[in-house]
């Protein structure tokens, strides 16, 4: 075998050599999403929420996460309340109960959009859990008012999942954090 081809072979084999060892240090797709879910009490929901924004695909941190669920949380809060403010008929109870749902929601989506602009950690989830507060708040109104099996229920109920993602992954980053 000449010198050449044996500097080939050399090259080659190193070539690959990194090609492999690069791709195995790669981080799978969703990697982190998968192990923070798993982590927290509605699995699948964290799942969904999380993997249904690029971002998530090959996040790196657990405030990347924080940010997505809180952006998705406040985007489906927003057309929720929208909805809330289109519905114009129906029995008075319903219609009570969304007057105060809607002033609800809007405090529930300032504090979402604000949240993360808060400088000390632990105030992040404070405002995420003081979201979830506003809408059971809303929910007592409707309860009160007698349409507790309504629409306003069944929203509430999701809301309340998107907030409990919010505070529990807000509550992740800020002790990884050490805040």
């Amino acid at each position: 075998m000449s010198s050449l081809s044996l500097s080939k072979i050399v090259f080659v084999l190193s070539v690959v050599s990194v090609m492999v060892t690069s791709s195995a240090a790669a981080p799978k797709p969703y990697e982190l999403v998968d192990n923070i879910c798993r982590q927290l009490g509605n699995e699948q929901f964290c799942l969904n929420v999380l993997k249904s924004d690029p971002r998530s695909k090959y996040a790196k941190d657990i405030t990347t996460l924080t940010t997505i669920a809180v952006d998705m949380a406040t985007k489906n809060i927003s057309a929720t309340r929208d909805y809330f403010v289109s519905v114009k008929n129906g029995p008075p109870a319903l219609l009570k109960s969304l007057e105060g749902c809607i002033g609800s929601y809007n405090t529930v989506i300032s504090e979402l959009m604000n949240c993360l602009k808060e400088e000390d950690c632990s105030l992040i989830s404070y405002d995420i859990h003081d979201a979830g507060d506003e809408v059971k708040r809303c929910q007592a109104m409707a309860d009160s008012n007698g349409a507790h099996d309504s629409f306003i229920t069944t929203s509430n109920n999701v809301t309340l999942d998107y907030c409990g993602l919010g505070e529990s992954l807000a509550n992740l980053m800020c002790n990884k954090n050490g805040d």
